[in-house]
């Protein structure tokens, strides 16, 4: 009995260092916990965290940066778009775009590319308004 115990002890100590290839590691969330996952990084970003306080300005600014996501829909060079966001558990809540000249085809698609962009994880709402 304490063989088994002990058998099994240390295949979790294995699986929760993430040493044990038979199992995928946890992660923190997911199905079950009452917590959303966190976000899933891509290449050009960092790791995904989870804090407690407000993401600070270059925290909220870093996925906003590299304006490519905003050329990609379309937006001219002379285009001006200005990007309000509500960022809340690392994903966006409210987004509002506005160009000049009008041009709704470009807003929607700046829209749904914003709602694809991540940030770390935090339950605070954070606001965030960028112009190009």
């Amino acid at each position: 009995m304490l063989a088994l115990v002990l058998l099994v002890t240390a295949g979790a100590l294995l699986w929760l260092s993430g040493k044990l290839p038979l199992l995928p590691a946890p992660t923190a969330g997911g199905p079950g916990t009452g917590e959303p996952d966190a976000p899933s990084a891509d290449a050009s970003a960092g790791p995904f965290r989870r804090q407690s306080g407000s993401l600070s300005s270059a925290q909220l600014g870093a996925p906003l940066v590299r304006g490519g996501w905003v050329t990609a829909c379309g937006a001219p060079d002379t285009m001006k778009v200005v990007v309000k966001l509500d960022v809340k558990m690392g994903r966006v809540l409210k987004v509002d775009v506005h160009t000049d000249p009008s041009d709704p085809t470009v807003a929607a698609c700046v829209v749904r590319a914003a709602r694809d962009l991540r940030w770390d994880v935090t339950p605070k709402t954070d606001h965030v308004t960028v112009r190009y």
